[in-house]
């Protein structure tokens, strides 16, 4: 590891670092705040529910780190959209993604968006705080649990890509029908419903009337489940 790793944190020794937190239950982001109060060196900022008011927050408060859930419910922007939007506009803000789903596919979006650290819900309170505290000291942060299979699905992705399309074009091609699968070829690169809908010009009750058929044929329990099977396996 370079010397330099520790020395050039953007935060002086005994500083308070300040966190904003984007999770759209109210019940997890008071618990994280009480958590987080128990941290003599951190502060909670804010709360925001959703996208809007997570990126608002980034903006007028600028905290060291924000912590972002994956999910958030009530609006096309996940968690991943918005981590490349803060980091496109605010580069020195910290981001951590912090998720209840085990998923090898969620880290490795977490990787391609350029989040600084990815944390299981479940994790106790000293492997939050710790997760923290390196992310402001320039280090990144990955479950270990999860890591492992997300290099092993990046590593298959870079070594086998003829493999991997002709594996989707067989699974996928089979099961969905042609505007099914156009919606899903958008989904993959990055489409929200709404430009889905500009593009095809499709209404947005049709949108997710096919959103929600590509989901149930492809066994994934949510939108952004979808959109990272999509672009993990190369459909764009």
């Amino acid at each position: 590891m370079d010397q330099n790793t520790f020395q050039d944190s953007p935060l002086p020794v005994g500083r308070t670092i300040t966190i904003a937190l984007v999770d759209d239950h109210e019940v997890v982001r008071q618990g994280l705040q009480t958590m987080l109060q128990r941290e003599k060196d951190i502060e909670v900022l804010g709360q925001a529910s959703d996208p809007t008011g997570g990126f608002e927050l980034v903006r007028d408060l600028r905290p060291d780190i924000v912590i972002l859930d994956i999910q958030l419910g009530g609006s096309d922007m996940d968690g991943f959209t918005l981590t490349q939007k803060i980091r496109s506009e605010y580069p020195s803000t910290g981001i951590l993604l912090l998720t209840g789903y085990d998923s090898e596919l969620y880290l490795t979006e977490a990787i391609k968006s350029k989040a600084d650290g990815f944390v299981l819900k479940e994790s106790p309170r000293m492997v939050l705080a710790s997760a923290i505290r390196m992310i402001c000291s320039g280090l990144c942060v990955w479950d270990t649990r999860v890591f492992y299979r997300a290099m092993g699905n990046i590593s298959r992705q870079l070594t086998e890509p003829t493999i991997n399309n002709r594996y989707v074009n067989e699974k996928f091609g089979a099961v969905l029908t042609d505007k099914e699968r156009l919606v899903f070829h958008l989904l993959a690169k990055g489409y929200c419903n709404k430009d889905i809908g500009n593009q095809l010009k499709y209404t947005s009750a049709t949108v997710k009337k096919y959103v929600y058929r590509c989901m149930k044929k492809l066994g994934v329990s949510n939108r952004t489940q979808l959109a990272v099977l999509a672009h993990n396996y190369g459909i764009n």
